[in-house]
């Protein structure tokens, strides 16, 4: 009990809203750099952590069935967690892949942390996003989010999201209760 209540007076993450997402990823970044815009994508599309972003082969991907498999770096002992892709994403990595003539072995990212944040910071920017938020974390929240309002189990964000216990997902709950009103409309009283 007292983990849920600690859970429950943490602040609420930053995230983006959709539309601010897609400001964030749209077709006139994709035309400006593709490399950010691809970078930005790949972080809503997955929800992984910078780290572990920049630390994804090619060989971690299985396009075909659409899941990616993450090493989580935030525990002691490795654990892998698989994410699954939508078919959309899967496409534009397979021509991210193409593109780039990356094989197996080869990371996906050739960057480092650093610039990866001034290019999610930049695209930010374009897109009119508050400095506090232009962040790569942000979409990791924001993933989280999406998901849970569209309906995705709890414990099934908790294992794409690699947290080793549902406490430190419920702080996502926290945002989904402040704009609860149209749960009511879905109860049939």
């Amino acid at each position: 009990m007292r983990q849920l209540a600690r859970a429950a007076s943490q602040e609420a993450p930053k995230y983006f809203t959709r539309d601010e997402t897609r400001k964030i990823i749209s077709p006139e970044l994709k035309g400006e750099n593709y490399k950010t815009w691809f970078l930005c994508l790949f972080l809503w599309n997955t929800g992984v952590r910078i780290t572990e972003a920049l630390n994804t082969r090619v060989g971690d991907f299985d396009i075909q069935n659409r899941v990616i498999q993450i090493k989580t770096l935030k525990r002691k002992k490795e654990y892998i967690r698989s994410v699954p892709l939508s078919r959309d994403f899967a496409g534009e990595l397979r021509f991210w892949i193409k593109q780039n003539n990356l094989k197996y072995g080869d990371p996906v990212f050739d960057f480092q942390r650093n610039h990866a944040h001034r290019l999610v910071r930049k695209a930010c920017e374009l897109a009119g996003i508050d400095d506090e938020r232009a962040h790569p974390h942000t979409f990791r929240h924001s993933y989280a989010i999406v998901c849970l309002t569209n309906g995705v189990p709890i414990t099934t964000v908790r294992r794409w999201m690699g947290h080793r216990d549902l406490m430190s997902t419920l702080i996502y709950t926290e945002i989904l209760a402040q704009d609860s009103k149209h749960f009511i409309d879905q109860v049939p009283f």
